[in-house]
């Protein structure tokens, strides 16, 4: 998809490594992803969050978005919500991957929820990446040293996996099994395919 506005959304996941070549576009800070940007070198448009994590102080010159602790949204949900006030349509998640299972599996939920607002995103967080794919969608990926995983999150999904050391053509997978764990691109480019359902797409770099 052509003409998106990206934004890049900082969170705080304990590894606060970021590859600066991906953070492009709009950058907002949620809460301790102000830590890791500043830490980056990297100074954000916007931050926003309840401040409970983040050892930082903000800089007078940002525009600081202050929520109460008390409230049904994290600080990624915020951040993103603000991004798309702002007219943005591809987000970009870093630093939200490990740490607490918890903020991550809500990260992922999250992709859900933006996905169904007509929203790209993914997340990144250390050597990972995850993204949803949605039936009629398929991901291309490179050759590289590292292990691609592809798990059910409807009940189940029907997917293709091609130039893929353990290939799968039209098959069902299921959300109550794991068989989609740590694939690896053996051909020059390898694709995952969703005929049906809706996949989790995670990528270890190694």
């Amino acid at each position: 998809m052509t003409g998106n506005k990206i934004c890049s959304i900082i969170c705080g996941a304990p590894d606060g490594s970021i590859d600066r070549s991906l953070v492009k576009g709009l950058v907002i800070c949620a809460d301790k992803g102000l830590d890791h940007a500043l830490a980056a070198g990297i100074t954000p448009d916007i931050v926003v969050g309840d401040f409970d994590s983040s050892a930082a102080e903000v800089p007078a010159e940002l525009e600081c978005i202050r929520v109460s602790p008390i409230k049904d949204d994290t600080d990624a949900i915020l951040a993103a919500d603000t991004a798309i006030e702002r007219g943005c349509t591809e987000l970009r998640f870093f630093c939200a991957i490990g740490g607490r299972f918890d903020h991550t599996f809500a990260n992922v939920q999250m992709l859900e929820y933006l996905h169904n607002k007509g929203v790209q995103a993914q997340l990144f967080g250390g050597s990972e990446r995850i993204r949803l794919l949605h039936s009629g969608e398929t991901a291309v990926l490179e050759r590289f040293s590292g292990f691609a995983s592809v798990f059910a999150l409807t009940e189940s999904a029907v997917v293709s996996e091609r130039g893929m050391k353990y290939p799968l053509e039209q098959y069902r997978i299921e959300r109550s099994f794991p068989l989609g764990v740590s694939n690896e691109v053996t051909e020059e480019r390898g694709s995952i395919e969703v005929h049906e359902g809706t996949v989790i797409l995670t990528e270890y770099f190694e």
